[in-house]
């Protein structure tokens, strides 16, 4: 663990004793806002914060895996991962459904009237329901499904999914198909998964279709059974009424009494127009015979412009003649009072009145022609009408006897019909009543609700996959981690120390607010009163006491491995120790990477440990020590040195010659070494001291 991160682990013992060493005692952590009696700054600390048994438990499996959070992160990760992946490549399967209704002995209808059976008869009704429910797994319905299927939808050769799709395949996916009844009602549900929806739905349609179909069949079966002579019967009065129905439509065609009523109606009308022409012809027949009549007269009367009656050729030229004409007779009549017969004037006037009259008797002559020339056409025009009229009767008159004799003739053959109808009627009748006697073992289905294509698929359900995924990578980290724990000769806990029959002298608590590795490690200068303080002020105490003050001058702090807390360790028990008056040498025995000289903040120009290590000329110890941060606390401190090889060093006497005058001038000597995993620098310093 890093312990540059506040409250990470501040001591792990590895399960090998070196030999020289005396085990006073061992630091671990307690971490910080957990559970258990929090730890005690004097004596022995029994709240270790984990199972002080050696067996496997919840508590222990739970401290291993809590330990381990990284490797069963990774197995989490790499679970959800292939679950996700599974879940994107897996063939989606979706599942159709459909809903029968499976009834026995449904009520017959007979002309609107349900004839129901005897409620009373002694039938077992789950008999027949299982046996007819058995049959929908039969080989026929497997053919009639196929061949069914195949019917519906004859352009399908392959699925969306390249499974081709033929009679034997068909059959071969219908024995897959899940039929299930509902114990509490007379449904029946039919249930298919596959990987393309659609043709799944298609299936089940087509199977829950056929089931009807099927359970027809097998009623009809029965039925015909017990009814052969009556179906024949039906079949006989059936091919009678249809040959009635023939006739009668061969004779409607022939007579085509629509088309005669149609032209019934037409020719009514026409009539009647006819009749309108005729009377307006004969209207003006009369009206051009009284203007021949006036005009005939005309000449041989005198002619007055006010009694002309309306409607004369020609009026207006007429009009001027005879106005004409009295001009001229006026003329006469006035030149015969002034002047004699013989007079030139009136022989003028005579001869002028003379041709006047003759212009109006010409023009009469030709009115009286052209008049009489349309009365003879208006009289040839009645003619014809009357002869349209004539014929309009006599065809009217065959049309009704047409009618009529058709009207017997369909009259005749629908009452042969409808007799040939009530004996058709009367057989049915008879064969349902013995159709309805032999209903006792009959079934029928009814489809509820038809199978509609999915949305979704039922597996692979992504999320269920993801969460199993997660849980199985849970589940084998844990393991694995269970498997490690066991596997790996390493102290983890402090129930780990306890089963090794150690003492644990404190656990140190967590500084959640501190932030970096030297505050963390200068803790005891700002904080007096910290728990971590307290605990470091309590490990001074129990080393400083009568029992292991003399076992206790030169101290050797190390640790299995890196990161574990070993330098914060010795400078926090360091100062305590200089806080009680004890004059104290804390020497950075890390050649590799020593950290003393960043924590105290010594000058880069101090005096190096490796340095005075490499030179031989100089014996003079006291130059290494620089003054600490409190009154009695001094300090060895080193810089690296990639020239320089450490462990070339620790061998020569030179560390020795060191240990031993620090022995004669100091009360205590604390040595933080490196870890004794990666290097062995701290079994060299252990031959040197009293207690690691």
């Amino acid at each position: 663990m890093n312990d540059q991160q506040p409250g990470n682990n501040l001591g792990s013992s590895d399960r090998s004793r070196h030999e020289g060493m005396m085990p006073v005692g061992n630091i671990s952590q307690q971490q910080g806002g957990g559970g258990g009696s929090p730890p005690s700054p004097y004596g022995y600390n029994d709240s270790s914060g984990g199972n002080s048994g050696t067996g496997l438990n919840a508590a222990t499996i739970f401290r291993i895996v809590l330990n381990r959070w990284l490797t069963v992160s990774l197995l989490v990760i790499f679970g959800g991962v292939g679950g996700i992946f599974y879940a994107q490549q897996a063939t989606p399967v979706y599942r159709v459904q459909a809903e029968l209704e499976m009834n026995v002995r449904r009520p017959k209808v007979i002309n609107n009237d349900a004839v129901y059976e005897d409620p009373n008869a002694v039938r077992d009704i789950d008999v027949i329901f299982n046996t007819r429910f058995a049959k929908f797994k039969s080989p026929a319905m497997e053919s009639l499904a196929a061949q069914e299927f195949m019917e519906q939808y004859p352009k399908s050769s392959i699925t969306k999914r390249g499974m081709p799709i033929n009679r034997y395949t068909l059959a071969s996916m219908i024995r897959k198909v899940r039929w299930y009844k509902d114990p509490s009602a007379n449904i029946v549900y039919v249930s298919y998964e596959a990987s393309d929806p659609e043709f799944a739905a298609q299936l089940v349609n087509v199977l829950s279709y056929c089931a009807g179909v099927l359970m027809m069949k097998e009623n009809q079966a029965q039925s015909d059974e017990a009814v052969k002579w009556l179906v024949t019967q039906v079949s006989e009065q059936r091919e009678k009424l249809e040959e009635n129905e023939k006739e009668l439509a061969v004779i409607r065609e022939e007579v085509q009494l629509d088309s005669l009523q149609q032209r019934k109606i037409a020719l009514g009308q026409a009539f009647v127009t006819v009749s309108d022409e005729k009377e307006s012809l004969v209207s003006q027949l009369a009206s051009r015979k009284t203007v021949f009549e006036f005009v005939k007269n005309l000449k041989d009367s005198d002619p007055n412009l006010e009694m002309l009656p309306p409607g004369l050729p020609k009026e207006r030229e007429l009009d001027e003649l005879i106005r004409g004409w009295r001009a001229a007779n006026d003329g006469l009549l006035l030149a015969a009072d002034r002047y004699t017969e013989l007079h030139p004037e009136y022989k003028k006037a005579a001869d002028l009145e003379l041709r006047s009259r003759q212009r109006l008797e010409q023009f009469i002559v030709m009115s009286a022609n052209a008049v009489q020339n349309e009365v003879d056409l208006l009289v040839k025009q009645i003619e014809q009408v009357d002869a349209r009229i004539t014929t309009m009767k006599e065809e009217s008159v065959t049309m009704e006897r047409s009618i009529a004799s058709g009207l017997r003739t369909l009259q005749r053959l629908e009452r042969k019909r409808d007799a040939a109808d009530t004996s058709y009627q009367a057989m049915l009748r008879r064969m349902e009543e013995a159709r309805l006697s032999a209903d006792e073992n009959m079934a029928f289905t009814k489809v509820i609700r038809n199978a509609a294509v999915p949305l979704y698929p039922i597996s692979p359900r992504k999320v269920r996959v993801l969460i199993l995924g997660l849980f199985i990578g849970f589940v084998g980290g844990s393991l694995l981690a269970i498997i490690m724990a066991f596997w790996t000769d390493k102290v983890g806990a402090v129930a780990d120390l306890k089963a090794l029959n150690l003492n644990v002298i404190a656990s140190i608590p967590t500084q959640k607010r501190i932030d970096s590795r030297g505050e963390l490690a200068t803790i005891g200068l700002r904080d007096k009163f910290s728990p971590m303080v307290e605990v470091f002020a309590g490990i001074n105490a129990i080393l400083s006491s009568d029992k292991y003050f003399n076992q206790t001058k030169v101290i050797l702090v190390s640790s299995v491995g890196p990161g574990e807390g070993k330098t914060i360790s010795a400078c926090n028990l360091a100062i305590c120790s200089a806080l009680n008056g004890v004059r104290t040498l804390l020497i950075d025995g890390d050649l590799r990477r020593p950290q003393l000289a960043n924590i105290f903040q010594v000058s880069e120009d101090s005096p190096s440990l490796l340095s005075w290590l490499a030179n031989t000329e100089d014996h003079n110890c006291k130059d290494l020590v620089s003054k600490g941060a409190v009154d009695n606390l001094d300090t060895i401190t080193s810089v690296a040195n990639a020239q320089i090889n450490p462990a070339e060093l620790l061998g020569r006497g030179r560390l020795a010659e060191l240990i031993t005058w620090a022995r004669d001038n100091y009360d205590r000597v604390i040595i933080d070494t490196p870890p004794l995993g990666p290097v062995g620098d701290a079994q060299v310093y252990a031959n040197l001291a009293d207690t690691v």
